[in-house]
């Protein structure tokens, strides 16, 4: 990194003082960037040509690199410059212990015979190659072979069933098979031999089958072998000719658990010149290093290990099982191995093992730990550091799809458990939501072009289902499908697949959030979190979340753990984040390349269709996960507890509802109650007693105890359908606005973490019961709650807050208050949004901005149709105003009970009525979301224009919705706080 960053200073005249600066120039300048790296590690590497133009295109979906050069791949990795003949290039271990190396010279030597041979088989550019493989040194020079002859390579593993090998492969209609034919301990399943003969006889197009280790193929078909090729001819027959740059090497494939796999393209420069870049600046590989990745011939990172050698780097294979869980430490120890790269499932079952791999085996040569294929948490950072050795951990990720990483390790920066150190120089990765850069969590996307974009999918000749997969949700920007979050000091942590995002009432995370918290549970030993939803869209209920838990052995899910698993998750994350249901399963489904399927589950969890059952190593746990008593629907709750005592109806309405058992003690808000849990429980209730109770009541009764307690009294809390007391205390009291749902309990996890022991009173929308009509405009709304308040507080100084609307009518009352000659103590405003913004000219400003910017990322195919939708809806607007059609509801597409939907849209067309006056009082605090909500303007110029500059405004991370549960207590403290500072009467 230091010689590269040299040059770059040299030829740039600037300075990179830190790792920060380097990225920002590489993004800014990358086709400066790219050139001066092609001249750092080009002419070793024997890449001919003219450099310029470094990029065609500025469109990353359509941009092309270095379209004058040409290289050989094979060449590349072997040429003589880089390391010497005599240098170590490649040692083969097996599962007996018994190894076998090569020097460059030798590598060199045999990949030249056994590319002669093919081309004396007639193999060359234009044909595909396939190869079921095991990952050893034969493996390499097949791949290599392939590679120097100019035909396209593809790969995969033995273990994988005759189906999942001919949904790769069959398309690319290949023209010779390379493949491990004899068996080996530990295999499983069908016979290798047998396997192969059938995938043979299936492929009519193959023209040969080469034997990599000398197995014979069932029934005496014809086949060659690996050694005869390499007699047959002599090194000094072949050229070494060159290809362009953007030659296919590759055809690799997505997973296939969603269909079909995609079979991705990708081209020799590009995924060499990544490769180099990752190789020697990210990881510092060099000559004397020695590289070991546990991978196998079906996933990238035997392609990326493959690369290494263009380093000057020792690659170590290993063909055999993990006989032992100390298989892989006994390995890096034996070979001397530098750099380890595995997984953290691996360091999971070390670290579950009880390993202490720094203290059992001599590791003195290794100088980094590389783990990559899920999400590494924070404690396998520290267990590395803690028994294997005190190196720098390295979370990288990237994927098939790139033959490549996003982010990883970088020589310059600290390790930070949990994090990937770095963003891949020359790729702008950003985390993005809604189609712009967000803070926090987002959709992991790179805005400018890079040279290893895949060429495309083979056979998707139009290109359009390149840009479905990647193109699609942001035109012109890679979209890749993972989560992502960046530090400030630039480090990456991962949260899992996009497509696995969870989304409760409005509020999205990603599962890895749950994760974290779980693995920190030992008896737990795997985890999956997936939304579930009835195979019968109109199946009341609606999607849920599901929890399905692997056990470590002698562990069982009972009430206990069940109970822990909701109330560790409440109480690190939130109430939104616990599961609905949560079940025990035996395995969580897998592909070939060891990934985790929540895509599976999910369906297999909501009753769908399972496709593609080759794409997974173990499809049997499927039906396991369908058939889980856990997932069947239980009777009514009311029904379950007609005939019992009090205490014990209450039980089954509550374990009904939960989904487990309950304690009498047990806290509803601890084991994940939400609001609408508390509102089916009233309901419920209600049905079993005829006493409606206010949705307040569990904030004050919150075990099926004291509730029983409420219920039992003769007369019972009577039910004000407009103000609920919230909490209990002492002192003036703090009254709460509701949001656009019209109920109290959204803010419940807020009110909770208050440490103020004053009490809170909260208000409700008018129409809640179905029998009165909602109020219309926030007016009437402030004067209502006025009277109401004043039952409970006759006379000010008066303590105001709302969240979201709820911060329009809190506004409002103060000023009625205010009018009326009361005394305001605090304005608490959370993040209240306005539709209209009251300025004209800033409005219009606005509109104009957004659209300019949508337009300028757009590609003009999409043009004709974006117009087309925007004449429509002026249509419909057009329409709605001259009296020609009613406005649409705004609840349309909501999934809320009729009364619910009358009461959102009288709290919506009062919302776009509002103005907000002048305030007529002194200071107010306005709480503000870091990201942008919906299709609101920036409403602090609002805001600051009415507060008359008296405004003292808070920011607070996440989104609008995650304000008041996710990020609850910070938004206590920050409430606490102001109700500390505004102890005397700021206003008269």
């Amino acid at each position: 990194m230091a010689a590269f960053r040299a040059l770059l200073e040299t030829r740039t005249g600037r300075t990179f003082g830190d790792p920060g600066a380097l990225h920002a120039f590489s993004v800014a300048e990358f086709r400066t960037f790219w050139e001066v790296l092609l001249k750092w590690c080009g002419q070793p590497l024997g890449i001919a040509g003219a450099a310029e133009p470094v990029c065609i295109g500025d469109d990353c979906e359509h941009a092309t690199f270095f379209p004058c050069l040409q290289l050989n791949y094979a060449d590349s990795l072997l040429n003589l410059e880089v390391a010497g003949a005599g240098a170590p290039a490649l040692t083969q271990c097996h599962a007996d212990g018994s190894s076998e190396s090569w020097t460059r010279g030798e590598l060199r030597e045999r990949v030249a015979r056994l590319a002669a041979a093919l081309v004396g088989m007639g193999v060359g550019e234009g044909d595909r190659v396939v190869a079921v493989m095991r990952n050893d040194g034969l493996a390499v020079m097949a791949g290599l072979a392939v590679a120097a002859v100019g035909a396209t390579l593809s790969t995969a593993s033995p273990e994988m069933s005759v189906q999942a090998l001919l949904d790769r492969f069959g398309p690319l209609r290949p023209r010779l098979l390379f493949a491990h034919l004899a068996p080996l301990p530990g295999d499983t399943g069908t016979p290798v031999d047998e396997k192969l003969a059938d995938l043979a006889r299936q492929l009519d197009s193959l023209q040969g089958v080469v034997s990599l280790d000398g197995g014979p193929l069932p029934d005496g078909a014809s086949v060659l072998q690996l050694d005869g090729l390499l007699q047959a001819r002599a090194s000094g027959s072949f050229e070494w000719p060159r290809f362009s740059f953007n030659h296919p090497l590759f055809i690799m494939f997505s997973s296939g658990t969603t269909g079909r796999p995609k079979c991705i393209v990708h081209g020799a420069g590009g995924s060499l010149l990544e490769h180099v870049k990752e190789h020697r600046l990210h990881t510092d590989l060099q000559p004397g290093d020695r590289l070991y990745f546990h991978t196998s011939c079906s996933w990238m990172m035997w392609n990326w290990q493959l690369s290494a050698l263009a380093s000057g780097v020792e690659i170590v294979t290993y063909d055999g099982t993990i006989s032992s869980v100390d298989r892989l430490w006994r390995l890096v120890s034996e070979q001397r191995v530098t750099v380890f790269g595995t997984s953290p499932a691996y360091l999971k079952m070390s670290q579950e093992a009880q390993l202490e791999p720094g203290r059992q085996f001599d590791l003195g040569a290794l100088r980094a730990v590389l783990s990559t294929g899920a999400v590494l948490y924070d404690a396998q950072f520290d267990w590395v550091t803690r028994q294997v050795k005190s190196v720098p951990v390295q979370s990288i990720s990237g994927g098939t799809d790139i033959i490549g990483c996003f982010v990883l390790g970088h020589p310059d920066r600290p390790v930070v458990a949990g994090e990937a150190q770095s963003r891949s120089l020359g790729l702008d990765v950003q985390a993005w939501r809604e189609g712009a850069p967000a803070e926090g969590v987002g959709e992991l996307v790179c805005v400018n072009p890079f040279p290893s974009r895949p060429l495309g999918f083979y056979g998707d000749t139009d290109g359009s289902r390149f840009h479905a997969a990647y193109f699609s949700q942001n035109p012109g920007v890679w979209t890749h499908g993972d989560l992502i979050e960046f530090s400030p000091q630039g480090g990456a942590r991962l949260h899992g697949r996009s497509d696995g995002l969870l989304n409760v009432a409005g509020i999205k995370f990603a599962p890895a959030e749950i994760y974290r918290v779980l693995a920190d549970i030992p008896a737990i030993r795997e985890a999956m979190v997936v939304e579930r939803r009835p195979a019968d869209a109109s199946a009341a209920g609606g999607p849920e979340i599901l929890a399905l838990l692997v056990l470590r052995p002698g562990a069982v899910l009972d009430r206990a753990l069940e109970a822990q698993v909701r109330r560790d998750i409440a109480a690190r994350l939130s109430a939104a984040h616990v599961p609905d249901r949560i079940i025990d399963v035996p395995q969580l489904p897998v592909t070939h390349n060891g990934k985790v399927s929540e895509a599976a589950a999910r369906a297999a969890a909501s009753g769908l269709p399972l496709q593609n059952l080759s794409a997974l190593r173990n499809p049997e746990c499927l039906e396991a996960i369908r058939e889980h008593p856990g997932l069947r629907d239980a009777p009514p709750a009311a029904e379950l507890a007609q005939g019992e005592d009090l205490l014990a109806q209450l039980q089954s309405v509550w374990r009904q509802l939960l989904g487990m058992d309950v304690g009498l003690e047990d806290d509803f808000f601890e084991l994940g109650g939400n609001s609408l849990l508390a509102a089916r429980m009233m309901r419920e209730i209600q049905k079993l007693t005829g006493r409606s109770l206010p949705l307040g009541t569990l904030m004050c009764a919150p075990t099926v105890a004291k509730l029983a307690s409420i219920l039992s009294q003769d007369t019972p809390a009577a039910a004000s359908s407009m103000l609920v007391r919230m909490r209990e205390g002492e002192g003036r009291p703090i009254f709460m606005a509701h949001g656009m749902n019209g109920t109290t309990m959204d803010c419940w996890p807020l009110v909770r973490a208050l440490q103020t022991g004053r009490p809170v009173w909260a208000f409700q929308a008018r129409g809640l019961d179905g029998e009165q009509a909602p109020h219309e405009r926030v007016e009437e709304m402030a004067q209502a709650y006025i009277e109401l308040m004043r039952s409970i507080q006759p006379e000010g100084p008066y303590a105001l807050t709302g969240f979201s609307f709820g911060g329009l009518v809190a506004y409002e009352m103060a000023q009625q208050l205010i009018a009326q000659g009361e005394k305001i103590e605090l304005l608490f405003l959370i993040d209240p949004h306005l539709q209209q913004d009251l300025s004209a000219p800033s409005r219009l400003w606005h509109q104009l901005t957004r659209l300019v910017h949508r337009l300028w990322r757009m590609p003009r195919s999409e043009l004709p149709r974006f117009l087309q939708d925007r004449v429509r809806q002026a249509g419909i607007k057009l329409r709605v105003r001259l009296g020609l059609a009613p406005p649409p509801r705004p609840s349309a597409g909501l999934a809320m009970a009729p009364v619910h939907q009358r009461v959102f849209d009288s709290l919506w067309w009062a919302l776009l009525a509002y103005r907000p006056a002048p305030y007529l009082g002194g200071s107010m605090v306005f709480v503000r979301s870091a990201e942008p909500f919906g299709p609101f303007f920036d409403p602090m110029p609002v805001w600051r224009r009415v507060s008359g500059g008296r405004l003292r405004q808070i920011n607070l991370p996440g989104t609008h919705l995650a304000l008041v549960r996710q990020h609850a207590q910070p938004l206590a403290a920050a409430l606490d706080a102001a109700l500390r500072a505004s102890a005397a009467p700021t206003t008269t």
